[in-house]
């Protein structure tokens, strides 16, 4: 068998024009494309999920329809609110009064106060 140059082989007698050729060719498209589709499809889908978490953070009916507590039977007399924090469904309070000051906290959807803390000054 003599080996030849692409440049010495006769038109029309191309391996990769041949019929099995052509069908590897095809087939191997296909699923190249249908790879890319399905990679396409996944990231398409954890890109809409992160887009709707980020949009839609607001409470739920139940939670936004509660009643409004006031907070103001929870200090002792002579307390003062000096700041709040809302943060995860819960409300902290910084409470100054009779020469100490408290942190409150008050879970968000019964208004209860689940934690005091009492931070009594040292003597210097």
């Amino acid at each position: 068998m003599v080996q030849q140059s692409i440049d010495q082989q006769p038109a029309g007698d191309d391996p990769f024009q041949s019929p099995e050729m052509l069908e590897m060719q095809r087939k191997m498209r296909k699923m190249v494309f249908w790879s890319l589709m399905i990679m396409v499809l996944g990231i398409s889908s954890i890109v809409g999920v992160l887009i709707y978490k980020s949009v839609n953070k607001k409470e739920s009916p139940a939670v936004a329809e509660l009643e409004i507590v006031p907070i103001t039977h929870m200090l002792n007399s002579g307390e003062t609110v000096r700041s709040m924090i809302v943060e995860n469904g819960e409300v902290f309070l910084l409470v100054d009064g009779k020469g100490m000051t408290s942190v409150l906290k008050i879970d968000k959807k019964t208004g209860s106060v689940s934690r005091r803390i009492e931070f009594i000054p040292q003597a210097d």
